[in-house]
Order: structure tokens, then sequence, then C-alpha cells
């Protein structure tokens, strides 16, 4: 008797560790599923940020097109306003389309009517242009109509923002409490199904490792262009806006140039886009080898490009110079006939501007100046004659 009452219970004992043991496998594989699924959430959370940040991108790209036309009322500087103006439906429907930013509908509601509002304000000023000349034009600008729609895009898109990292926290919070789950769930399961727990538990760590690269991968695409690799229009922002601090404090001299293709177009029309995005990586590849300590390179969108520097005027032409140089010579084997040049602008805080916005506008206005002497060569905003590249 006795000896059958401990038979079962080593038996009962047994049943009840092995659905023990089960459901600790089921809870540590339900928290590993859980949290590939919760990557995915906070994936595409950042996609939403990035689609909003590409919003208001292509709406100053779109704005300084126009700034191009209404200060030469040359058509070709409407290019890059025709450009943006055709992406912005795509954008604005991806942001309405969001399942993540339904919660803040409102919000891009109100960021689609403002983007609406200044797309006219742009079309009209570009059509006032035309017809009744820059003064006029210009008088409509001094309205500041637009600059106060693209200020509530950024407080709404501020709301957004401060939503979304909300949303990311607490994401971060459960997949936390999720990894915690299956870790300890995985470690009491060892004790009684040590070899499947075991494979259970380097499965849980390559999902863990999976997820902490998606999220390192994330955060760099998020500053970073995805074609070349060098800091995006948004880290270009935020890293210009460092770099003005420190000069107003006196730490360091601020210099941009903002740096235009010359020559790009016919390269994506005659060889295609494979061609276009390796003669921009050659580029970039070009340019990176002059880059000096506390200079930066960033790809601002399409062929158009922008260097953070510090030093005098003398050297901050000496560096124009360099790059331009660097274009010199066939970019790419297979197409050793194809060249592209630069027209730089180039703008020195305080001289030119005492803020981000002063500081890009007049470094694109010098741009333009490079173009119409002769393209190839470099500008200053106002007095400087422009330095033509050496033959």
């Amino acid at each position: 008797m006795n000896a059958v009452g401990r038979v079962e219970r080593k038996l009962l004992a047994l049943v009840a560790l092995f659905y023990l043991s089960l459901m600790l496998l089921i809870g540590a594989i339900w928290g590993s599923q859980a949290s590939l699924s919760s990557g995915r959430d906070v994936q595409e959370l950042y996609r939403s940020l990035y689609g909003l940040s590409s919003l208001l991108s292509t709406l100053q790209d779109a704005e300084i097109g126009q700034r191009g036309y209404l200060l030469t009322g040359d058509k070709q500087y409407l290019a890059p306003y025709e450009r943006a103006i055709a992406q912005l439906d795509d954008h604005l429907a991806s942001l309405v389309e969001n399942p993540k930013l339904h919660p803040y509908k409102a919000d891009i509601e109100a960021i689609a009517r403002l983007s609406q509002l200044k797309r006219s304000e742009l079309a009209q000023t570009i059509v006032v242009r035309r017809e009744q000349g820059q003064s006029a034009a210009q008088g409509m600008l001094n309205g500041d109509m637009g600059k106060r729609y693209m200020d509530e895009m950024r407080v709404r898109i501020g709301n957004i923002e401060r939503g979304v990292g909300e949303s990311l926290g607490e994401q971060k919070a459960d997949l936390q409490w999720r990894s915690d789950l299956a870790l300890w769930g995985g470690g009491g399961g060892a004790l009684l199904m040590l070899g499947l727990l075991t494979l259970l538990f380097v499965d849980l760590r390559r999902d863990l490792n999976e997820r902490a690269e998606l999220l390192q991968r994330l955060a760099f695409e998020s500053q970073h262009d995805s074609l070349t690799r060098v800091p995006n229009r948004r880290a270009f922002n935020e890293m210009l806006d460092q770099a003005l601090a420190l000069a107003r404090r006196g730490e360091r001299q601020v210099a941009l140039l903002y740096l235009d293709l010359d020559g790009f177009k016919p390269v994506n029309d005659r060889h295609g886009h494979a061609a276009g995005d390796a003669m921009l990586k050659a580029v970039v590849g070009k340019w990176q080898g002059l880059m000096r300590e506390g200079e930066v390179l960033a790809r601002l969108g399409g062929d158009e490009f922008a260097v953070i520097a510090a030093g005098d005027a003398d050297a901050v032409e000496r560096l124009a110079q360099r790059l331009i140089d660097a274009l010199d010579a066939p970019l790419l084997a297979q197409y050793p006939d194809v060249r592209v040049g630069v027209s730089v602008g180039l703008a020195r805080y305080a001289e030119h501007g005492e803020d981000r916005r002063r500081l890009i506008a007049a470094a694109d206005t010098a741009m333009y100046r490079a173009k119409e002497a002769g393209k190839h060569c470099f500008a200053w905003p106002e007095a400087r004659q422009p330095a033509l590249a050496a033959v």
C-alpha cells in the first residue's frame, strides 16, 4: 500500500511538473511572439514620425524652390518646387491612412488643411510674381501667412510626436515586461525540461538581439539618408542648430555650404535611376574623404547637399574649391564620359544669418548665384564675387 502510494504521488508530481513545465514553456513562447509583435508596432511608430518629418521637409523643399523663382524669375528654379508639390498628396495620404496615427485624427486633419493652405499660398505668390512682378510677390511674403501655416503645422506635429513618444515609452515598458516574463519562465522551466528550455533560451536571446538591432537600425535610419548613409535633413537641422548655439556663445565659427549638383538630371534620364544612385554614392564617397574634424556632410534631398564647417572666409572658400575639384574626374567606371559638377553657395554666421532659417536661405541664394555665374563654382550671397573652378 505504502509503495503504491509513493508511486502514485510520484506520478502525480511528475504530471504536475509536466503541466507546470508546459505552462512555463507556453508562457515563454507567448512572451517571445508578443515581443516580436511589439517590435513591429515600434517600427510602425517610427515610420509614422518619419512620415510627419517628410511632409514638413517636402513643404520646405517647395518653399525653397518658390523663393528661388521669386528672387530670379527664372522658371528653371521651380523644379524643386514642382517635385515637392507632386509628392505632397502621397505624403498626406500615407499619414491619413496610417492606423498608428488614428488617435491623432484632429491634428492630422489640421496638418492636411494647413499643408493645402501652404501649397495655395506658394502657388499664389508664384502667379503674382509671374503676372505682377517681384515687388507684388514680396508684398505677399511680407504678410508672413505662409510662416504661420508652417509654425502651426510644427505645433501640430509636435503634439503628435509627444503622443507617439509616450506610446513608444509604453511599448518599451511592455517589451521589458514581456521579456522579463519570457526569461523567468524559461529559467523556471529549465529545472524541469533543461534541453527544451535551453533551445528556447537561445531563441529568446536571438529575438532580443534582433529587436535591439531593429531599434538601433531605426534610430540610425531616422537620422541618415538611406542611399548615401550620410546625415539627412532632420539630422542636419539638429546639428546646425547645435553649431549655431556654440557660435552664439563664441565657442566656434560656423559656415554653411549649400551644394547642388550640376548635370545630374541627364544621368538619370539617359542611364536610369540605378546609375543616378551610383553617381550620388560616388559623389558622397569623394566628398567624405575631404571632410575634416568638425565638418559634417549631409544630404538634404535629391541632388542637394550641405556641409557644416568652421573657419574664416578663406578657409571656407578653400573647402568649397576642394569639393568642386573632387568632381573633375570621372566617378563611374562604367560611364567614363559621364560627369557632374557642383554649384556651391556659401554663408557664415552671423554675417549672413543668425539662425538656421536665415543661414540656409542665404546659402541657397548664394548657390543660385553660383549657377548664374556658370555653374561648377562657388559664390557668397552678397558682395563676394563667384569664384570659378579651376579647369
